[in-house]
């Protein structure tokens, strides 16, 4: 499998998505919700959606496609799966806050990321991932900060929308974080906040509560440019079935798990 041509043929498709997005940003929108109040749908997300799934249903017919919006569509035997957000960070985009993405990886049916691509339309920075090929951000290669320690670092985390109940364990990580970092930003987009880890422009950045098209592109983003991306024990078993993410410039990682473990105690 070429991953060099399905990397341009997603990268591409990233940005013509954002283009779309882009027509319906600060534009009057129909907002819809989901599961709750806080999980958002607009016009902005199924026109980038109505983008992206034609485009690789054509060039790969033979994948599996999970995207937030439509849901799982399954190829009999399929070996891979695109993992698919539209729109991540739909509430700052219906906000008209600038800082959304859209994110597109494959994978096969193990969650082993083998491409990754998140697209920043505002900015026009697309960063993007192939597996043992490295990280790029428009073209250019990327690597993860050196920053030695923790207390020296910047972090950036989120609450998911499903939080009612268990967000406050994220409470408790919020409040205990701050204490020994240097500064925690609260974003808004999961997919942008690991691009941005592997760009060294965040330290390190923790969730939980996600979903694989939130994460599973900025995770091989992150990886890619050398940084370390675990569960919140350190392994990979969470990553996917419990949603949970520490991602980071690896030389900090051991100290963020500590504080996570311990927190509220």
């Amino acid at each position: 499998m070429d991953l060099s041509a399905i990397r341009a043929y997603v990268e591409q498709t990233a940005i013509l998505a954002g283009e779309t997005a882009m027509r319906y940003f600060r534009q009057p929108m129909q907002i819809g919700t989901k599961r709750n109040i806080r999980d958002m749908v607009t016009d902005g997300d199924k026109a980038s959606e109505a983008v992206i799934l034609p485009r690789l249903r054509e060039a790969y017919p033979q994948f599996s496609i999970v995207s937030e919006e439509s849901g799982r569509s399954e190829v009999p035997g399929a070996a891979y799966f695109w993992h698919i957000d539209p729109i991540d960070g739909t509430t700052n985009f219906a906000a008209g806050l600038p800082h959304f993405s859209i994110s597109i990886a494959l994978a096969d049916a193990g969650n082993q990321a083998l491409v990754g691509v998140v697209y920043d339309p505002c900015y026009k920075e697309l960063f993007s991932a192939a597996r043992g090929m490295g990280a790029t951000l428009n073209g250019t290669p990327i690597r993860v900060s050196g920053t030695p320690v923790l207390e020296q670092s910047l972090l950036s985390s989120g609450f998911s929308a499903d939080r009612n109940g268990r967000e406050i364990g994220n409470l408790n990580v919020w409040h205990d974080m701050l204490l020994y970092c240097r500064d925690l930003r609260r974003l808004g987009s999961a997919a942008l906040d690991l691009a941005y880890v592997g760009a060294g422009r965040l330290d390190g950045y923790w969730e939980r509560g996600l979903n694989t098209w939130d994460v599973m592109a900025g995770i091989l983003v992150a990886r890619e440019a050398g940084g370390r991306v675990s569960d919140y024990g350190g392994g990979e078993s969470g990553l996917y079935s419990a949603g949970e993410i520490v991602a980071s410039n690896g030389i900090i990682h051991d100290e963020m798990l500590a504080v996570i473990a311990g927190a509220g105690k």
